[in-house]
């Protein structure tokens, strides 16, 4: 009996591991999206002000 106990627990640890694994993983993913998304949306807006700089001085 003390044998599955103690392979129950190892199986619960190696799923808690994996799950902890998983969760850094993702979090870091999701990270790298946001700054992604943000460089693009600050690339955006300095395109967008250089256009309407070019089109203040030609009109």
């Amino acid at each position: 009996m003390k044998r599955k106990a103690q392979g129950a627990i190892e199986y619960l640890f190696m799923i808690a591991a994996a799950l902890v694994i998983i969760l850094i993983v993702v979090r870091q993913l999701r990270d790298r999206g946001e700054s992604a998304q943000s460089t693009a949306d600050t690339a955006e807006q300095q395109a967008s002000e250089e256009l309407k700089g070019m089109m203040d001085e030609s009109g």
